[in-house]
């Protein structure tokens, strides 16, 4: 295995990009946003696309323009739009890991599987004002200490192995360890002391880069840690071939169930598995000829311009709201530990959110059929869109999630009920969601 020290996955994403942007062949669509899925009963035939501007170029003059609404037919489409962390308020991932790619398969009617299976990191950085960066579990391979504020080393009263236990038992012993502290705001430390000094500049450079962009020192001062979201076992149902249970639809990455993680990924195997996924693509069953989109007129587009006022007043306050209350709810009633009551209190309430957003006006708007568009007054920017389709993401994957994780009643790997804390062999097998349905499946391979 060859690593770039420990931005290994930022190393391959590069060169992969920079591969792209030097092939002739390949047209990249900057400052876009894949809306729906184009598909009927012979398979998938393309997207729904919004962008910025035609060309992809952002002018100052326009970064508050409407976008452009427009239908994409292809041959197959492949979906590799990584995981969904920002549905919980702490999470590793990037603000644009909003399970976008779930999503719009499941409402395009792909088949959706294990979405209950989230790995919560124990170890991430943990500051006001700082985003919650990985601070990788190979530093505690190295020798660091997990810490109370009292410099207490706890994790043994919680598994033999300490720090080095499983990342959801270690994140499990840092939550539970706090829930039991006697001391108010008692948090976690991660000391590095007990490591070699020259040793941490080798493998950890861009985590003592971060560190000291946040002022910390790990050299001279233990890191403030707590778990937080990290990666999602779960995804679109796929075959050995990534294709979804949608003919000519495909999916890769961390978007994808493809089940090689089971119910609790292995460090690295992220890596190892879009590599090889990724490279089989080149195999990939295409449609026998291009569909042509059954393309609206600019004289017969919905046209929403006339309610330019009330599409910004109506909705644009209830989008920030649930923008920032939805991923609270979910990591408080679904995050580290789950309960019957607790996941249930919390599906009632996105349900509730979930109908409020259907009948806002700009979903009316941007709800399409294959082939139409939308004019949208000047006061939607393509900002506007973006909010918008990440909340309808957003909402509908923790529905996913919450009737998952209600669902199996047992413990397995990064799902913890703490009201059926053991695993049960009946359960040995998918969590499989088709439309509104959940159900069980068999599995070939042990979870």
């Amino acid at each position: 295995m060859i690593h770039a020290a420990d931005t290994t996955g930022h190393a391959i994403v590069s060169t992969l990009a920079l591969q792209v942007l030097n092939r002739k062949n390949i047209q990249v669509f900057n400052q876009t946003f894949v809306l729906d899925l184009w598909t009927d009963e012979t398979g998938c035939k393309g997207a729904c696309l919004s962008q910025d501007r035609a060309d992809g170029q952002i002018e100052a003059a326009h970064l508050n323009a409407p976008p452009q609404i427009f239908w994409v037919p292809a041959r197959a489409v492949v979906l590799a739009t990584g995981g969904g962390g920002q549905v919980f308020s702490q999470t590793t991932n990037p603000a644009a890991s909003t399970g976008d790619g779930v999503a719009i398969a499941w409402r395009a009617g792909a088949q959706t599987r294990d979405l209950e299976f989230f790995q919560f990191h124990p170890t991430a950085l943990s500051k006001p004002g700082a985003p919650r960066f990985l601070i990788s579990e190979a530093v505690r391979g190295e020798g660091a200490h997990l810490l109370d504020g009292q410099g207490y080393r706890f994790a043994f009263d919680y598994h033999p192995e300490g720090e080095l236990a499983p990342r959801d038992v270690v994140s499990r012993s840092i939550f539970s360890h706090l829930q039991k502290a006697t001391v108010p705001n008692d948090r976690v430390w991660l000391d590095l002391s007990p490591i070699d000094p020259d040793r941490i500049r080798y493998r950890f450079p861009n985590i003592i880069r971060v560190c000291k962009h946040w002022g910390i020192d790990v050299f001279n001062e233990p890191i403030p840690v707590s778990p937080a979201a990290h990666y999602w076992m779960g995804g679109i149902t796929c075959d050995l071939s990534s294709e979804t249970t949608i003919a000519h639809l495909y999916a890769v990455g961390e978007n994808a169930s493809t089940g090689v993680h089971g119910a609790n990924r292995l460090a690295s195997n992220s890596l190892l598995e879009c590599l090889v996924y990724g490279a089989q693509l080149k195999h990939i069953r295409l449609a026998s000829a291009l569909e042509k989109v059954p393309q609206m007129s600019e004289e017969t587009a919905i046209d929403m311009t006339a309610v330019g006022s009330k599409l910004e007043g109506e909705w644009l306050k209830a989008l920030i709201m649930w923008r920032s209350h939805l991923p609270q709810l979910v990591w408080q009633n679904a995050g580290i530990c789950r309960d019957q009551a607790r996941l249930e209190a919390a599906l009632d309430q996105v349900r509730q959110w979930q109908m409020q957003f259907d009948q806002l006006s700009i979903t009316a708007a941007l709800t399409l059929q294959p082939g139409e568009t939308v004019k949208l007054p000047p006061s939607v920017s393509a900002e506007h869109v973006r909010l918008w389709a990440e909340v309808r993401n957003l909402l509908a994957i923790a529905i996913l999630i919450l009737k998952s994780a209600a669902f199996r009643t047992e413990s397995r790997g990064g799902h913890y009920r703490s009201d059926y804390p053991l695993s049960d062999p009946h359960w040995l097998g998918h969590t499989v969601i088709e439309g509104d349905l959940v159900k069980q499946a068999a599995s070939a391979t042990a979870l």
